[in-house]
């Protein structure tokens, strides 16, 4: 079993470079086959890995969610990650382990079949899911044997979770496409460079934005979000701010820090984190590298605040 805690140190971050816990899930297929699958989770969100506690189950009908179970006097909801992916059984063995992560001050576990090792891994190495891996993939990886490591998108399956079981639906449909940029509906608003793999919190805070006024330039990872700043320089368009993911294919989040910082023409725009990752190492690595501010995933109220307050506010006074 991989061991994984606080002492154990942070990932290097901010050279294109990340770490992930590398395990396995064996889901049973409707044709009645077992298949075995590797798959993977960024080691700062992790907070350790435990043999199968008690659970207790919860009076909850959402697919995924198997219970509670306590940690230290913390109790912790369980999430079943072979029925996420549409396991038709998704049996729970007294042998499965539970991966207990915390992001975007959530802690949640995850039930996996084993825990494998630690893997240092180039971001530019990490590929956008295929479509039909993209519900609950943020990226792939080709690995030894031939074969592929999904890594997979918690904050999605998390959200999802907590919208079935509210009852509400999702505030936004995921799969509506977005155009390359949606253009300031107010005047005097600054043009907002959105970075995120994810179509769901691109769609959520695009639109929040856009409808709040700001313009909406958006990019799919690092590699695309610098394309777009280099477009903006020839295009007629002054891109004022960046709001970017951490974890991306191809090109992470702080690696485009460090080119946007390291780049004559952009090197003044204030670039503000958006992400779950809530440990002291990124965020430091990240102030180091230029960061002007960390928001919280898909917060959207605290988003619109801090740009009132200060983008805002800035223009005004200029």
């Amino acid at each position: 079993m991989v061991q994984k805690s606080h002492s154990s140190g942070h990932p290097k971050q901010g050279e294109g470079y990340f770490e992930l816990i590398d395990f396995n899930l064996v889901r049973h297929l409707p044709d009645g086959r077992e298949v075995k699958g590797t798959y993977g989770v960024n080691v700062v969100k992790v907070r350790e890995v435990i043999h199968m506690p008690r659970i207790n189950p919860l009076a909850s009908t959402v697919p995924g969610i198997e219970g509670i179970f306590e940690l230290r006097g913390v109790p912790i909801p369980v999430i079943n990650l072979c029925t996420i992916l549409g396991d038709v059984r998704a049996p729970i063995s007294p042998e499965d382990q539970i991966i207990v992560t915390e992001f975007a001050h959530k802690r949640a576990g995850f039930i996996v079949h084993q825990t494998n090792r630690i893997r240092r891994v180039p971001w530019d190495k990490i590929l956008p899911p295929s479509a039909d891996k993209a519900s609950s993939m943020t990226g792939m990886m080709l690995i030894e044997g031939n074969e592929f490591l999904f890594i997979l998108d918690l904050e999605r399956i998390i959200m999802q979770l907590e919208s079935m079981a509210s009852g509400r639906p999702a505030f936004v449909q995921e799969n509506v496409p977005l155009p390359p940029m949606m253009g300031p509906r107010k005047l005097g608003y600054p043009t907002i460079l959105l970075v995120d793999d994810s179509s769901l919190i691109l769609n959520s805070v695009a639109r929040s934005l856009n409808q709040e006024g700001y313009g909406i330039v958006l990019a799919r990872n690092g590699l695309e979000g610098l394309q777009r700043l280099e477009e903006s320089a020839t295009s007629g368009y002054t891109i004022d701010a960046v709001i970017t993911d951490l974890e991306m294919p191809q090109m992470d989040g702080l690696s485009l820090l460090k080119k946007i910082r390291a780049h004559p023409e952009f090197k003044h725009i204030p670039v503000y984190l958006h992400t779950s990752l809530s440990d002291i190492g990124s965020r430091e690595t990240a102030k180091l590298l230029g960061a002007n501010e960390f928001f919280v995933k898909n917060d959207i109220g605290a988003i619109l605040r801090f740009l009132k307050s200060q983008l805002l506010a800035e223009r005004a006074l200029a």
